[in-house]
Parts: structure tokens; C-alpha cells; sequence
């Protein structure tokens, strides 16, 4: 090596021992945010887990747990070591095996990841297909609409995770398919993709149709026929 080359190598080494520094520096200001946030995230009592099949205590596990890093702003990179410090019993045990896969495989556990895992481990394979059988045959029949709405949110986060499908148009052609009828002409004719406003409209609907439903003349339903192409009226305007 040249005189030249020498120095200038050497010159190098104070900026590669400053980057080196910096990254020591951030690391371990790292650990300290992890090692911090956990005090306060076990300051609000969330729920420790050990039910090994229980999908309904999953479930809410999991909502229980989000609801916490929501209130305290947890950041995403520390989700997942705040949440399985609550896991007790078989289910740590479980999730120990179950981390090392992962790292093996060279995936960087997400929140996201973590969740799909966790959950698919507390629903059997029975189970699965119990809960889409269920989203598929799901009426509102004798329900009112906010009711329907209810249950239908229910089984969306069984189909969500399990069949990875999570489009509001399929979403809302679903919803729509087990409307009643008289509501399901309706609401179809403007082709709502967006299932949130979807299920206001549809109670817009049902609320205008209650009461005042028979004809003063004859004693019919002629009543409730104007007041559906009242509200389509209305509806179109809004849309």
C-alpha cells in the first residue's frame, strides 16, 4: 500500500468508528423505548392468554390487546414483544416454537404476522369451514338491519383472516344477498361498494318503511310501495 492510499485509509477510520458509534447509540436507545414501553403497556392491565382452543377468548385476546397499544401509541416494531409477554402456559410455549420457525425462515414478525398465526392456531380446520358456511347462509330475515349488520361483522373477521378475502364490493354483494327483499331492490339498484355506507343506507331504508304502511283507501301495502320510491329517490340524490 502507497503512502497516499495509507493515509487515506486512515483518514476513514474516525468516520467508520463515528457510524459504528451511532449505530451502538441506536440500538440501544431502541431497547430502551422497548424496555420502557413495557412498564407502561403492562400499566394497563391487559389480558394475559393461555386458552389453547378457545377462538371467541382469541378473539377478544387480540381486541383487548390492540385497544391497549392504541391508548398508549405503541409503536408497530414493539407490538409483538409487548403482547406475547402476556402469553402464559402452553400458548407461550406454542409461541416460542412457533417464532423460531419464522426466524429461521428468515420472516420479520410483524403485528400482522403474529395475529395471523395466533389466530389460525385457535381455529381447527372444522371450525374454519363451520364459520364460512356461516357467513354464506347468513339472512337477515326477522332481524332489523343494525342487528344483521352486527352478526354479519361478526363472521367478516372469521372470513377475513381465513380466506384472505377482504374486498368491500364482495363484501357488499354478500351483504346485499342476505338482505330481505324488499330491501334487497332497493338498495342493489345503485350498486354500493362501500359497506359502511351500505348498511346507514339500508337503515335509512328500513326506517322509512316502518309504520304508515297501509293504504288509507283500500286497506293495502300501497303505502309502503311510495314510500320505497321515495326513498330511492332520495337515495339517487345522495349517491
Amino acid at each position: 500500500m502507497g503512502r497516499d492510499s495509507l493515509v487515506e485509509a486512515t483518514a476513514k477510520i474516525p468516520v467508520n468508528i463515528a457510524q459504528v458509534s451511532e449505530l451502538l447509540v441506536y440500538d440501544q436507545s431502541a431497547e430502551v423505548v422497548k424496555s420502557h414501553g413495557l412498564p407502561t403497556f403492562i400499566g394497563h392491565r391487559p389480558p394475559k392468554f393461555e386458552e389453547e382452543f378457545d377462538s371467541e377468548r382469541a378473539w377478544k385476546w387480540i381486541a383487548d390487546v390492540e385497544r391497549v397499544f392504541s391508548s398508549m401509541d405503541c409503536q408497530e416494531e414493539h407490538k409483538v414483544d409487548y403482547a406475547t409477554f402476556m402469553l402464559i402456559g402452553k400458548v407461550e410455549d406454542w409461541w416460542k416454537i412457533t417464532s423460531d420457525i419464522l426466524s429461521k425462515e428468515g420472516r420479520f414478525v410483524t403485528w400482522d404476522t403474529f395475529k395471523t398465526s395466533f389466530l389460525e392456531n385457535h381455529f381447527p380446520g372444522d371450525l374454519k369451514k363451520q364459520e364460512e358456511r356461516e357467513v354464506l347462509r347468513l339472512k337477515q330475515g326477522e332481524m332489523l338491519v343494525k342487528k344483521y349488520a352486527v352478526k354479519f361483522h361478526e363472521l367478516m373477521k372469521y372470513w377475513i383472516y381465513f380466506q384472505q378475502k377482504n374486498d368491500d364490493k364482495d363484501w357488499c354483494n354478500q351483504f346485499e344477498n342476505g338482505l330481505r327483499s324488499d330491501l334487497r331492490k332497493v338498495v342493489s339498484i345503485f350498486q354500493l361498494m362501500d359497506l359502511p355506507t351500505l348498511v346507514s343506507k339500508c337503515i335509512m331504508l328500513e326506517d322509512s318503511l316502518k309504520g304508515e304502511l297501509v293504504n288509507d283507501k283500500t286497506g293495502g301495502l300501497l303505502r309502503q310501495e311510495k314510500k320505497v320510491n321515495r326513498f330511492s329517490r332520495d337515495l339517487l340524490k345522495n349517491h
